[in-house]
């Protein structure tokens, strides 16, 4: 993978077109209920792909991506759906795929927030 999720600007981490279809549909009790999900269930999510990743688990780490991802595109974090979608369909080795999850699990704070915030300057 050439860059680096840190190296996605703030413009590039969220699907705001998805997101303002959801609250127009759905309001911003709606909205804020799918974040409120999210945020409850993607720990669990990482730690299982933590864990399958240890294992080695070849097919279950490609299932577990493909879970996280689209988790992650539900609520319209479009890069972190992005890097998942890589563990899900590319090879890779077990490093890289080790490496690129400790590097998503380090940046997903700094997406929600961002996703907070965009949701917060919208009132939802």
């Amino acid at each position: 993978m050439t860059n680096t999720i840190s190296d996605t600007p703030p413009d590039d981490m969220l699907d705001e077109k998805l997101l303002e279809q959801y609250a127009e549909l759905m309001g911003a009790q709606g909205v804020t209920e799918m974040y409120d999900t999210f945020a409850d269930n993607i720990d669990g999510y990482l730690d299982l792909m933590r864990r399958v990743i240890g294992e080695r688990d070849y097919t279950e780490t490609k299932r577990q991506a493909h879970k996280i991802k689209g988790a992650c595109r539900s609520i319209g974090l479009k890069e972190l759906a992005r890097r998942m979608e890589y563990l899900e369909r590319e090879s890779w080795d077990w490093d890289d795929a080790s490496e690129i999850l400790e590097q998503w699990a380090t940046e997903l704070p700094l997406h929600q927030l961002h996703l907070k915030r965009w949701l917060n300057a919208r009132s939802i």
